[in-house]
């Protein structure tokens, strides 16, 4: 019976060893889906936070396309403004070049005027030399 004896031993340590296996399987078990759990947490944290990140990324694109638009519109506008500045200038320039023309023709043309003028003009020529202004380079 010794035989039988031993079988009988080796067969309880086998199903110690196996009972031994399964609670240990279970608490590895356990600890595993503990940790999915946590991983399945932090995942879902972290999907809110990019949520957030994409929302806020997509109102900053958003206010980023608004400036910008406002800023080509205020471009126009000052080059509009611009443009209409350098018109009036140009426009006053040829009509003093305009004008500077209507006084040498009105001056030359006028022989009665020009007598006195060409006496007067001698006295202070005398005294002064006569620089000629003219508002085309205005």
């Amino acid at each position: 019976m010794p035989d039988e004896q031993s079988i009988v031993s080796l067969l309880e340590e086998r199903v110690e060893l196996a009972i031994s296996t399964v609670q240990q399987l279970r608490t590895e078990k356990l600890e595993l889906e503990a940790e999915v759990a946590r991983l399945n947490s932090d995942l879902l944290q972290r999907d809110a936070q990019i949520q957030d990140l994409e929302d806020r990324n997509s109102g900053l694109t958003e206010e980023l396309d608004s400036e910008r638009t406002a800023t080509r519109a205020e471009r126009s506008e000052i080059r509009e403004r611009l443009e209409d500045l350098m018109a009036v200038l140009t426009a006053s320039d040829e009509d003093a070049e305009n004008t500077e023309d209507e006084i040498d023709f009105e001056v030359e043309h006028d022989e009665s005027d020009l007598e006195a003028i060409e006496s007067d003009s001698e006295a202070v020529e005398a005294e002064q030399p006569v620089v000629r202004r003219g508002f085309a380079g205005i």
